[in-house]
């Protein structure tokens, strides 16, 4: 704004001066240089962040997540483009009227994005030249974290197990919220958001694991799905959650979703009507005879006449499997000569993770 009114300001003095000569204190004089004062000081404000700090923090974001092969092929890109623009300006500067130095300007303006697009693909046959490059494959998928799969514990075990195939963006906002939740009052809330901090600074510390955590925040947009959705809708990435909610939204909107839940249900062995599995009834149903009980997978496991044996051991017959869009549910009977073993009264805690907590 100081810039734009000092230009503003003398802007019009000059105006002033050329159209009626020396300046006069009357007052289209004052009210010229006021206008001018105004008009530079909301261009200046305007423009100044769109020229300066946008543009300079734009290009501290691309060139820290650019890749170092990449970097080195555009750095490479640019000096050969200026080099041959400083040539020509060599060549023409004999050129009457400064025409050289436009013809030499038009040159650079014209071989400089060349030579960024051309280093960008050829950097690999720098390699050649004995420039230590990064690993020559293609940048990995980005996605975008949900707090939900920050907390999940999966995700570092996939990542431990090198499956996790894709750079991990955490914007600050998703930060935000597992410490908002980290410092809840209630001790279940609190324990999660420990949780999800401490499974974050493992994934931090694994090798070979790409993690962004990008600054830009949506204030306007009080929810953080939204904000996800809108993150991801501009960086045209996808979104990894366990979140059912979010999935459906975003799938709404058109954004490609990596669920957990979908991959621990599709990595899930195989369950046919008719097997028989032996498993530890928990809790009674909410049907009338049923019980409830949970494979080692964590699938839930509704036992029909199963109500009488809460805190046994029985074997049980498979009659169907249901399979939804957030987990599978299996239906079983009592086997007739099976013979329960009794085992601790006390049901087993059962994981955040494992489902729905009533058939």
């Amino acid at each position: 704004m100081c810039v734009g009114a000092v230009g503003g300001t003398l802007y019009a003095t000059l105006l002033i001066q050329r159209l009626q000569g020396p300046l006069h204190a009357w007052p289209g004089d004052v009210i010229a240089v006021a206008a001018g004062l105004v008009i530079g000081c909301l261009v200046g404000f305007v423009l100044a962040p769109n020229l300066t700090v946008r543009p300079y923090f734009w290009a501290e974001d691309q060139l820290a997540t650019l890749p170092f092969s990449e970097l080195v092929g555009l750095v490479v890109g640019v000096i050969v483009a200026l080099g041959m623009a400083a040539l020509v300006a060599l060549i023409a500067s004999g050129l009457p009227y400064g025409l050289g130095w436009v013809v030499a300007v038009l040159v650079a303006t014209v071989l400089v994005p060349l030579g960024l697009s051309v280093g960008r693909r050829r950097r690999r046959d720098l390699s050649r030249l004995g420039l230590p490059m990064a690993s020559g494959g293609p940048p990995l998928a980005r996605v975008v974290v949900d707090t939900s799969a920050v907390i999940d514990g999966r995700l570092l075990d996939l990542a431990r197990a090198g499956f996790c195939l894709y750079e991990l963006l955490i914007p600050q906002f998703v930060l935000q919220e597992l410490q908002a939740v980290a410092d809840s009052g209630d001790p279940i809330r609190r324990a999660r958001g420990r949780r999800g901090i401490a499974m974050l600074e493992e994934l931090r510390s694994l090798p070979g694991l790409q993690l962004d955590f990008p600054t830009v925040d949506y204030p306007s947009m009080p929810e953080v799905d939204d904000r996800l959705v809108r993150f991801a809708r501009e960086q045209g990435v996808s979104i990894l959650t366990v979140d059912f909610n979010l999935d459906r939204v975003a799938q709404i909107a058109g954004i490609s979703v990596l669920n957990l839940n979908q991959l621990a249900t599709a990595l899930r062995p195989a369950m046919v009507a008719g097997e028989r599995v032996e498993v530890d009834v928990v809790k009674e149903g909410r049907e009338q005879d049923q019980g409830v009980g949970y494979l080692d997978d964590g699938t839930m496991l509704v036992v029909e006449g199963g109500r009488d044996q809460v805190g046994e051991r029985v074997g049980v017959t498979v009659r169907s499997v249901i399979q939804t869009a957030s987990g599978r549910m299996v239906f079983a009977q009592v086997d007739a000569d099976g013979v329960p073993s009794v085992v601790s009264r006390r049901p087993r805690r059962r994981s955040r993770l494992e489902g729905p907590s009533e058939p």
